[in-house]
């Protein structure tokens, strides 16, 4: 069961937004409210409501497509990055030894 705390914030925000937005119309309607304002807030609004969605998505699916953690698997490169490291020095090695011939 979802938590209310988890969906009733981004609604709030969203109702105060349109909210807002529909009283700066009316007051634009009326010559109040520079027209810039309002075909700024118009133009924007979209665009950081869509990045807002994409951030609260990529937080609330904290897990990759293989059901790992995040953190997981930064752990898993950082043991494969080691591994390869260690290989390589091997390689290294085996080449500065001058050749028997």
């Amino acid at each position: 069961m979802t938590k209310p705390r988890s969906w009733f914030l981004p609604v709030v925000v969203w109702i105060a937004l349109v909210g807002v937005l529909v009283g700066w119309f009316s007051l634009q309607a009326r010559g109040g409210v520079p027209y810039w304002l309002v075909s700024l807030i118009v133009s924007w609004l979209p665009f950081l409501a869509l990045v807002g969605v994409w951030i609260w998505f990529s937080r609330r699916n904290g897990r990759a497509a293989s059901g790992a953690n995040w953190v997981d698997l930064f752990e898993q490169q950082i043991v494969e990055t080691q591994r390869t490291n260690a290989l390589l020095e091997r390689i290294a090695v085996a080449l500065e030894k001058p050749s028997a011939s």
